[in-house]
Parts: structure tokens; C-alpha cells; sequence
């Protein structure tokens, strides 16, 4: 048996589509593409398959993760050429490359993410700063939101790490942020956006980095990290 990992985008095409369509998407494909997946055993087998990271409704990425089992050896490279043929329009498949049999899973090992978020702020860039100042100086902050017909809230402060605002043309403003990601929690970058006081919703949110313990997956984009100038709000905190 053998574990490969794949590194995948997912574009403008297909941003609106969930968790779980992506998921038997690969699926889809890898069995197009005549891909030997391994299943896993019991009533109902399916084929052994892990992502990463759930990526929000909405958010674009070049930086998504996939495990996957095979039930003989297969060279990386030519598992993604064959995949890369059964790809719909929207997903675009960067790399693959082994990994160990015993390595710990993606969901486990996934740490934080990065994002690049354009948004417009009524108040302009000033009040975005501003806005920015606040968050990162303060020890709570709880945001409220609807999830069907339930009204939730969350304290977004502990799961922000990084967060760095500049301009950008037409009004708009760049925002960096980087979150906590995995089974402790996160803060969904829309939801930082919206505390921030942006207009919703954004004109696009990137993920721009995953990171594992002992390892960071990152995308070759501008932006990846918030801006470092002293100019912007920039913020490091030990978790």
C-alpha cells in the first residue's frame, strides 16, 4: 500500500461548492482516471481519502491538501498527469509526492492557515487600520452569526495570530490574517472581516498557506504573508 499526498487550487469556478462535493469530486476522478485507491474495510467501503482542511463556501485556494491510499505503488508523478485529465474546469492540481505509511493524518497535523482578503471599508483604509488596532489590542472579541435559523457566536480573538490591513486600488484594502485551524477551533475569515467592520462580502478571500506541524504548504502568490511595513498593524502571539 502506498500514501500519496497532493497538493490542489480550487478557483473562481468553483468556490461556491462544499466541503463534502469537493471530497466526491476527487472520488470522481481518481476513479476516471483508473487510479488504484485503497478502501477501507466494514459494511459500506469507501475509498481512503483525507483532505486537509474544510475550505469555507466562497474562499479560493492554491495551497489544499489531500492524502490519498493506493493498494500497489505508483510512481507521483504519473498519478497527477492521470488525475490532472479527469480535473473539471475550476480545480487544478500542483504536485504529489509520497508520504509516509505512519505519518500523522492531515486533520491532526494541520495547524493554522494564512488568507489574502480584498474588502471594502465604508470608513477607507484609516478606519480599517484602526479597526485593525483594536482587534489585536483587545482580549476578546466575540462575533455573532446565523447558521440556519440559530443565531451563534464565537470569540475570534484566541484564534487570530496575525492580522495586517493595507490599501489597495479602488478603495479597497488588502487584509492578511493568519488563524488558527484544526479540532482546537478557528476564526473564519469572514467572520474577522465582519468585526473588522468591511462590507460583506468581500470581493475574495485566498488561502494562501496551510501549516503542519513541522512543516508549512504555501502558495508562491503575493500576499502570502501580511505586510510587514511598521506602517500596518502587524501582530505574532504565542499559542
Amino acid at each position: 500500500m502506498q500514501r500519496l499526498r497532493l497538493r490542489f487550487g480550487r478557483g473562481a469556478q468553483v468556490r461556491f461548492i462544499s466541503h463534502l462535493d469537493t471530497v466526491r469530486c476527487w472520488e470522481r476522478v481518481f476513479r476516471r482516471a483508473s487510479i488504484p485507491l485503497e478502501y477501507s474495510h466494514g459494511f459500506t467501503p469507501h475509498p481512503r481519502i483525507a483532505v486537509a482542511a474544510p475550505l469555507a463556501v466562497g474562499i479560493t485556494s492554491e495551497v489544499e491538501l489531500v492524502d490519498i491510499w493506493l493498494r500497489k505503488w505508483f510512481p507521483p508523478e504519473s498519478a497527477m498527469m492521470m488525475a490532472r485529465g479527469q480535473l473539471p474546469a475550476g480545480f487544478n492540481l500542483l504536485n504529489a509526492w509520497e508520504v509516509p505509511e505512519g505519518a500523522s493524518s492531515l486533520q491532526a497535523a494541520v495547524r493554522r492557515a494564512r488568507y489574502r482578503c480584498v474588502a471594502y471599508h465604508e470608513g477607507g483604509v484609516s478606519a480599517a487600520l484602526d479597526a485593525a488596532r483594536t482587534f489585536l489590542c483587545a482580549e476578546s472579541i466575540v462575533h455573532q452569526f446565523t447558521r440556519g435559523d440559530q443565531v451563534k457566536s464565537v470569540d475570534l480573538r484566541p484564534f487570530v495570530h496575525s492580522l495586517a490591513v493595507q490599501g489597495g486600488p479602488e478603495e479597497r484594502c488588502t487584509v492578511g490574517l493568519e488563524v488558527s485551524i484544526g479540532q482546537g477551533g478557528t476564526a473564519r475569515p469572514d467572520h474577522v472581516l465582519a468585526a473588522l467592520g468591511f462590507a460583506a462580502p468581500a470581493d475574495s478571500i485566498h488561502r494562501v498557506a496551510l501549516l503542519l506541524a513541522g512543516e508549512v504548504c504555501e502558495a508562491e502568490v503575493p500576499g502570502s504573508h501580511p505586510p510587514g511595513d511598521s506602517t500596518y498593524p502587524y501582530e505574532e502571539v504565542s499559542s
